[in-house]
């Protein structure tokens, strides 16, 4: 098997990221796992504290054994309350041995391309940032939808607040994404639910070209199942975001401008 990389699948609620998932669940040599709650954000502040705060950071230049730490306990010149042993490499590779007992775990015999999906990061958090650190050679695919359907569908399902708080998580989130998919372009793939879903686009086969992977009609059979995860239809038959009038719709527009940045 080629060199084995880690696949995080980020999008906001109702962006098509469950059904992406499946996609690449559907190929055999790749296990993302599931919706986590979102717990890698306290994790990413504690990460990054370890090299942003002063007094940590300036002592932690170094390493030292463990064993050496504890004969020379008495000896120790920077402050008793800092003795310490471990540094940088061991920080990192201790952060990444806890992110993979979580999702690459050893109890799995086969050696897989891991990763997860998530739609709590990206608002007012780290944890993008904190992967790409530990993971340089990791696959960040990011999947975006026309704003005005995910809010109205995030309404539909009653779990995410008012409009107003909905528009202002949706920018927040998306924003972040396009940065980091911006100063991450060889490590990101940015697709939109519209055209996963097109079958006269090539995005999907692009993206499988991209990860690495033969597409084959195994993937598409995903794309024909009919009943979306809490698919929720109006009786009138119209879709979800019928339910905003002109002028709804507008705000959402005006507060979502970054939609057209995405390409």
């Amino acid at each position: 098997m080629k060199d084995i990389f880690p696949i995080f699948l980020l999008g906001s609620g109702r962006s098509g990221t469950t059904l992406l998932m499946k996609i690449l669940n559907s190929v055999d040599d790749i296990m993302l796992y599931g919706e986590h709650g979102g717990f890698l954000k306290q994790i990413a502040e504690s990460y990054f504290l370890n090299f942003t705060d002063y007094e940590i950071k300036k002592r932690f230049i170094n390493e030292v054994e463990p064993d050496l730490v504890f004969t020379k306990k008495y000896e120790y010149n920077m402050g008793y309350p800092w003795l310490h042993w471990y540094g940088k490499d061991t920080i990192k590779r201790n952060y990444k041995k806890f992110v993979e007992s979580f999702f690459n775990p050893d109890k799995l015999s086969k050696r897989v391309f891991w990763g997860f999906k998530e739609i709590r990061y990206g608002i007012g958090d780290q944890v993008l940032e904190m992967l790409i650190d530990l993971y340089p050679n990791a696959r960040f695919v990011l999947i975006a939808r026309d704003p005005v359907d995910v809010i109205a569908s995030q309404l539909v399902m009653g779990k995410w607040g008012d409009l107003n708080n909905i528009v202002k998580n949706w920018a927040s989130q998306n924003d972040h994404m396009l940065k980091f998919y911006s100063k991450n372009k060889e490590n990101c793939f940015l697709i939109k639910y519209e055209e996963m879903i097109s079958k006269d686009s090539d995005k999907l086969n692009h993206l499988f070209e991209w990860l690495g992977f033969e597409i084959s009609a195994k993937q598409f059979n995903v794309l024909d199942i009919k009943k979306g995860i809490w698919k929720k239809s109006r009786e009138d038959g119209k879709p979800h975001r019928a339910m905003f009038n002109k002028w709804q719709t507008r705000k959402i527009v005006s507060k979502t401008k970054i939609w057209k940045n995405v390409q």
